[in-house]
């Protein structure tokens, strides 16, 4: 819903530019040889030029209209213009690393992150201030960056992901290292730095029935359980760099499990292409409450950029393996969402949980990131539209 009021200056903006196009298309109209037809090309009557301008801003005005366009006996609209939430968001992140041959595996988890703080919105904008908890009260200022914004309509959805994250990433689990390497799990782990930066946009098939911004905007209510398909684009960066050389003695320097050639790498690099289709469910089994699940799996294209020389696909002659290579670039993700929410229109709390996991794979090296949030909120919704009061 946060999205409508950009599309709004962009339709204004459009209906702008299509009304100075059409008038500078009839002042450079060719061939006319009459003054009184040329006067009157140059001078219409003003009645016409405001009846083809409120043509256009019509055409535009439905346009709009269709994003949010929903049936009222399945879905409640926003009654009110303001709404006031305070919200505590925990964030998680995982990401394991396993090479075959013989099997190795690293698993580093990041330390759950804990925020609060107060928002207050104006029908689709929400303005808000966020404290890192763990920060405040170590008086120490975290170098992560988060930024995952999810925008809501009836008929389409955004996700707009910007992370910049590995000051606080410990050793989860290891495999294949042997007994040694099992007592520096929960370490702290200092070599690894991730940037995630991706946009990932998907279509609402039965959106006048099925609504998303119920279940994760809190700005309409779901009155009917309903499910829906949908399928989405997405477009993700992903840049992991590895200090393979900060890893614990007990990992790195035992002869009998050596560390494989396929960790050594400084850094990956790479443009993941995606297409997804999938299912969404809202669950009214309550009046006013709502429990809503989607799973989303995409299939994608990787454009790998990594500076290693290390991670190459050969065969063990080191020629190249163009078969491994293709089959390589295909990968499989996944999107799921999770919200409960109790809303009778003019107060609401809740909790959602939106999960992301993208996939690597090179070579005898596959890598899976895992990252996601969880919310909790409650609010109230107040100064009524003028067509409910």
């Amino acid at each position: 819903m946060k999205c409508i009021a950009l599309t709004w200056l962009m339709s204004a903006f459009l209906c702008i530019t299509l009304s100075a196009q059409d008038a500078t298309d009839t002042l450079s109209t060719p061939g006319l040889t009459n003054p009184q037809e040329t006067e009157g090309l140059l001078t219409p009557s003003p009645a016409g030029v405001r009846d083809k301008l409120k043509h256009k801003y019509n055409i535009l005005k439905r346009f709009i209209r269709a994003f949010d366009e929903f049936d009222t006996t399945y879905i409640t609209p926003n009654r009110y213009n303001w709404a006031f939430m305070l919200q505590n968001t925990n964030s998680f992140e995982l990401y394991d690393l396993s090479s075959r041959k013989p099997d190795q595996s690293l698993s580093f988890a990041s330390r759950p992150t804990a925020k609060f703080g107060p928002y207050i919105g104006w029908r689709w904008i929400f303005l808000g201030y966020t404290f890192d908890i763990a920060s405040y009260r170590n008086g120490q200022e975290s170098r992560r960056t988060e930024f995952d914004l999810c925008l809501y309509s009836s008929m389409l959805g955004c996700d707009l992901i910007y992370r910049r994250t590995g000051d606080n990433f410990r050793i989860k689990n290891t495999t294949g290292f042997g007994p040694e390497a099992e007592q520096v799990e929960g370490h702290q782990y200092n070599g690894i730095w991730i940037e995630v930066t991706g946009v990932n946009v998907y279509y609402v098939f039965n959106h006048k029935h099925f609504s998303y911004p119920a279940a994760f905007a809190q700005s309409t209510v779901q009155r009917k359980s309903c499910g829906t398909w949908q399928a989405g684009l997405s477009c993700t960066r992903h840049a992991m760099t590895f200090d393979y050389d900060q890893l614990p003695d007990e990992i790195t320097s035992s002869p009998e499990y050596p560390l494989k050639e396929e960790f050594m790498f400084d850094k990956i690099d790479y443009m993941d292409y995606s297409v997804s289709f999938g299912y969404a469910y809202n669950w009214v089994f309550k009046r006013n409450w709502l429990l809503s699940c989607s799973l989303e799996p995409a299939i994608g294209y990787k454009k790998t950029r990594t500076r290693s020389s290390d991670i190459i696909d050969n065969n063990e002659d080191g020629t190249p393996d163009t078969q491994r290579r293709a089959l390589g670039n295909t990968h499989m993700n996944c999107i799921g969402r999770i919200g409960l929410v109790w809303n009778n229109t003019k107060y609401f709390g809740g909790l959602s949980v939106i999960v992301r996991n993208y996939n690597y794979r090179r070579n005898q090296l596959t890598i899976s990131n895992t990252f996601g949030t969880l919310n909790f909120y409650i609010g109230l919704n107040f100064h009524k539209r003028k067509a409910y009061r």
